[in-house]
């Protein structure tokens, strides 16, 4: 698999038996459909985001992003609640592609979300 930002290859990582596809030289990730949402759950799962956000962050003004996966142009996915994160979605196969640092965020959003029921449950 290529990297559709950079375009270099693409190596899998395997984090508690769920495979993605990690950039050699951007260090973006790959995710198959659910499969982010699958590591969330997973303490230590901000760990396979290994790459620098500043990279990431230029990376992500790349406008037509082809999906890794079936080629066809990824959506841009704007989240802002309670944090913005940017990533780009494939229409077709569902995956998610985040450049380096966005899934760390992605997971710094599960954390605010239980530190906010904690507090709910103090209430």
């Amino acid at each position: 698999m290529q990297c559709p930002k950079c375009l270099k290859d693409m190596e899998v990582i395997d984090f508690n038996g769920i495979e993605i596809d990690r950039c050699i030289e951007c260090f973006g990730m790959f995710f198959d459909h659910l499969e982010k949402e699958d590591l969330r759950s997973l303490k230590g799962a901000e760990t396979i985001d290994i790459g620098d956000e500043f990279v990431g962050a230029r990376l992500n003004e790349i406008v037509d992003v082809p999906c890794p996966v079936c080629k066809v142009k990824m959506n841009h996915v704007l989240q802002t609640e309670p944090f913005e994160i940017k990533f780009e979605s494939c229409p077709t196969c569902r995956g998610a592609f985040f450049d380096a640092g966005e899934f760390r965020d992605y997971m710094e959003d599960e954390i605010f979300d239980q530190f906010q029921e904690i507090v709910r449950k103090i209430d």
